[in-house]
């Protein structure tokens, strides 16, 4: 009887109870961090456990507050060892390193575990596309100022580079985030 309890605890808390939405294993995105330094996305961080928020610097909402979850998450989880936070634009026009290193050194975000990540408009596009991270330029016009209509998402990615959750980026407690990382760890 406790053999079976035992097993049942076990199976309660595996990461087999996460879906996977999305294999990124096999891909490689050329992307650049804050410091201009060549990154192969996700392989560059085979190994860890990756929370990843999509955010654009002159965001006016959503995007601080995604940050400030993701950041909200980091000071919660007790163990750092084996996770990267890491902030993808969907802005690289306007989002070039130096701008994410001053909206990073905003935040009192430094040091190597959370980079923040842009490269071509094309390789942009077709990693939000594979996170399922929809953005549109509201006026249609990029000559001047413009606003960006987006999706508000935290995802998950286990240390393979597989999608394990989609989270709502700004409403989604930190909690139910430590959870699901502490069962990719079991």
């Amino acid at each position: 009887m406790s053999a079976l309890l035992i097993l049942a605890l076990l199976t309660a808390c595996s990461s087999d109870d996460l879906p996977v939405y999305e294999d990124l294993s096999e891909t490689t995105f050329e992307l650049v961090d804050q410091d201009s330094t060549r990154v192969e996305f996700p392989q560059a961080y085979r190994g860890d456990i990756l929370i990843v928020g999509a955010i654009y610097t002159q965001c006016p909402d959503v995007c601080p507050l995604i940050t400030g979850k993701m950041d909200e998450i980091r000071r919660q989880l007790e163990n750092r060892s084996d996770v990267r936070f890491v902030t993808v634009t969907f802005d690289p026009r306007r989002d070039t390193p130096s701008r994410l290193a001053s909206y990073r050194s905003a935040f009192g975000i430094d040091g190597p575990r959370w980079p923040f990540l842009t490269g071509t408009p094309k390789t942009i596009d077709s990693l939000m596309s594979r996170l399922n991270i929809k953005s549109e330029i509201a006026s249609g016009d990029t000559t001047g100022t413009y606003f960006i209509d987006h999706t508000d998402q935290i995802t998950l990615i286990d240390d393979s580079g597989r999608v394990r959750y989609r989270y709502h980026g700004s409403g989604t407690p930190p909690a139910l985030i430590l959870e699901d990382i502490n069962k990719l760890r079991s």
